[in-house]
């Protein structure tokens, strides 16, 4: 009851599921989603609540690999289409409630004017359909990866606030990296350490199976060694083990001399880390450590290469 599904390719199975499960809200993508859900709902003989997701045409100042809420993208109704939608919509007749809407204009979001932009384009949605007593901001809440300046969360509540007063609109709010990306860490160890004439590279055991972020998004984290040392720090570059020059884990970083065995911890990597992991060059799943006060558990063992052949069918 307080789970929200949402996503741009559910499947019939997947819908299946959820309806059967009786989750809290379906956020709907397209007109074909729409009519998916009614005939399953239909058949189930159920009537769930649902959210329009929204494509607000705003461009969010953040990469574009996870800017999500322009014309281009493929995610959400254009407003013109919502409203065709809305305006058909019999609840008498239909076998769903739509009782909200859904705007997501994208991830680490570096503008509050831009978020500003999609609540007033859900808003102006809102007034025109006063059945609409729900309306779910997405996320999108940034972090400061390695000291880069983003606006504070309080910032995004100052500027939204105003715009909220008086309504009776219930909000619902997405913050998955804001709470996750901090309280988690990639332990790696030093294998080799490489001098060539473009620098000093560590090679490490961990690299863009584990962490792909750095990868596929240039992203930024912070690396701290685990060994204290009164050495004069340098210049180096972190790097994994996978067969790709995109797997770096950081270029140009101040770091002290490190030995094979030396551990470091990248930082910020609780959130899109583990869930992004891959098993590619036939890399075993590392494990997953869940530190609670002074005491610690396995989340999830550390995969073998015998599990990996087992799962190939070997």
């Amino acid at each position: 009851e307080e789970i929200v599904f949402a996503g741009v390719g559910k499947t019939r199975q997947e819908l299946t599921y959820a309806l059967q499960l009786g989750v809290a809200w379906i956020n709907v993508e397209s007109s074909g989603e729409l009519a998916r859900i009614a005939q399953l709902a239909q058949a189930l003989g159920v009537h769930p609540r649902l959210a329009l997701r929204l494509n607000p045409d705003v461009r969010a100042d953040t990469h574009p690999h996870i800017a999500t809420g322009h014309a281009a993208a493929k995610f959400g109704l254009p407003i013109a289409e919502a409203e065709q939608i809305l305006s058909a919509y019999r609840p008498e007749r239909d076998p769903y409630r739509i009782e909200g809407v859904h705007v997501h204009i994208g991830s680490q979001l570096h503008s509050v004017e831009r978020t500003v932009e999609a609540l007033q384009a859900a808003l102006s949605v809102i007034e025109r359909f006063p059945f609409l007593r729900a309306l779910n901001l997405g996320g999108g809440f940034p972090i400061s990866y390695a000291g880069e300046p983003v606006p504070s969360i309080e910032a995004f509540a100052a500027a939204v606030r105003p715009l909220l007063a008086g309504r009776q609109v219930r909000l619902l709010l997405e913050p998955g990296r804001y709470i996750a990306a901090e309280n988690g860490l990639l332990l790696v160890e030093v294998q080799y350490v490489k001098h060539t004439n473009s620098g000093t590279f560590y090679i490490v055991d961990g690299g863009m199976t584990e962490l792909i972020r750095p990868a596929l998004y240039s992203a930024i984290h912070d690396i701290l060694p685990l060994r204290q040392s009164d050495a004069e720090p340098t210049l180096a570059h972190v790097v994994g083990p996978i067969c790709e020059s995109a797997d770096v884990l950081r270029t140009h970083v101040t770091l002290p001399p490190l030995h094979e065995g030396d551990l470091l911890a990248v930082l910020q990597a609780g959130a899109y880390g583990a869930v992004m992991g891959s098993t590619y060059n036939a890399r075993p799943l590392p494990s997953e450590i869940v530190l609670e006060g002074d005491s610690w558990r396995v989340a999830r063992r550390r995969q073998t290469w015998q599990d990996l052949l087992r799962e190939e069918g070997g």
